[in-house]
């Protein structure tokens, strides 16, 4: 029977010819997940040979990533905020990036002395940020709305499988809620109808097109959030919102034109690039 080093070697070369970015890591991952174990353990057990099924099993997987399809798909799971969250096709994947909107929103209920903040989640997918945001903030309120019904189910699993009180209500945006938020955070559809078939395979292939679909300009879902929020948005309220790196000129002019929010300030990435937008809700 080949050994686990041997094996590992071929799958990772093999991915590198099939072009994927991270080929020697992917090739890890997926025989990790396979096999149960930790990625360090698997040079802690170089010379384990693999049997039959698990070489079967992990040559399905190696041909999946081959095509491009998202190593998180495959093994159904993605990091954020430290916690394991469970993903399909049906969700949007959560990024490294938007754990910086959440860490925006923690700060700012921490910097108000908002110790029980009510939060509306809006496009929720997996449930990354509500859950997160309940967890991080135990005293907090939190409502997150999807309207996909199979993403509300991860988000539901998420939920429960992480010990998070979150209140789900399927609807587009806002349908169903009746009550105003100390917080309205989302991270939307943004992406040009037009530019989708453009993105990497690995997005526009696989990813959820509804969750990515911003309209025509990327901004549909913006206007929607904006000029309702104020129905939703209790007085000395904020909106964050995640965006592409080329929309806070945009995203701020359709909150400056709404007159009841101070003007826009920018959340940066970790690398510096435009991510997000804050809006404090001043009238």
């Amino acid at each position: 029977m080949p050994q686990l080093l041997e094996i590992l070697n071929s799958a990772g070369e093999y991915l590198q010819k099939k072009g994927s970015p991270s080929p020697r890591l992917d090739a890890e991952v997926l025989l990790a997940d396979i096999l149960g174990m930790q990625r360090i353990d698997l040079y802690a057990k170089f010379d384990r040979p693999l049997d039959q099924k698990e070489l079967a099993l992990y040559r399905k997987a190696i041909a999946r990533r081959a095509n491009m399809e998202p190593v998180a798909y495959i093994i159904g799971r993605k990091e954020f905020y430290s916690r394991e969250f469970t993903v399909t096709p049906d969700v949007l994947i959560p990024r490294p990036d938007t754990e910086v909107i959440v860490e925006k929103v923690i700060s700012y209920a921490k910097s108000f002395g908002i110790e029980s903040p009510e939060i509306l989640d809006l496009c929720t997918g997996s449930g990354a940020i509500a859950i997160t945001l309940k967890l991080e903030i135990p005293s907090s309120q939190v409502t997150a709305t999807e309207i996909s019904e199979k993403a509300l189910e991860i988000a539901r699993k998420n939920a429960a499988k992480l010990g998070a009180d979150v209140s789900f209500v399927q609807g587009d945006l806002y349908a169903g809620i009746d009550k105003q938020f100390d917080i309205i955070v989302s991270n939307p559809p943004y992406i040009k109808s037009q530019d989708i078939e453009k993105l990497e395979v690995n997005v526009s292939a696989y990813e959820p097109r509804m969750a990515l679909d911003g309209g025509q300009d990327g901004l549909d879902f913006y206007r929607r959030i904006i000029s309702e929020s104020g129905k939703y948005l209790k007085r000395a309220g904020a909106v964050f919102l995640e965006i592409g790196d080329d929309q806070a000129g945009q995203v701020a002019s359709l909150a400056e034109k709404e007159k009841i929010f101070a003007p826009a300030m920018v959340i940066k990435d970790l690398a510096g690039r435009n991510r997000g937008v804050y809006l404090k809700r001043v009238k």
